[in-house]
């Protein structure tokens, strides 16, 4: 949870939203998107929950408050998501799930479905 860089004396802990894994660390590495680390000094970072939203370095976990039919997009780097249509082909339950697409034997003809409908018969 530490890195020393060149000319430091002493390891300087990383920040939140940072990691450094092992010893002899140039540099923390950013938490990567889907993750976060609200502590100083890890060695790791921690998944983020169902429903929310953790941008690349993310020090918390941010809701994605995406209504159903639309999306948060996962590589936003401001750390808000911004919400899109689902695009057609694929349903989005909304919050910070990814768009989902149908499996065979169902459709979503339009955007911003929410759920895949099944086939009709024909």
């Amino acid at each position: 949870g530490h890195a020393c860089t060149t000319g430091s004396v002493a390891p300087v802990p990383c920040r939140a939203g940072t990691f450094a894994f092992g010893s002899r660390n140039a540099e923390c590495e950013l938490c990567r998107a889907g993750s976060y680390q609200n502590g100083t000094g890890a060695s790791s970072c921690l998944p983020c929950g169902s429903g929310s939203f953790c941008p690349i370095g993310a020090s918390l976990e941010l809701p994605a408050a995406c209504e159903p039919g639309t999306y948060g997009n996962v590589t936003d780097g401001d750390g808000l998501p911004d919400c899109f249509d689902c695009p057609a082909g694929s349903s989005c339950p909304g919050g910070a799930a990814p768009p989902t697409q149908c499996v065979a034997g169902t459709v979503a003809p339009a955007e911003r479905m929410k759920t895949c409908d099944s086939c009709g018969g024909g």
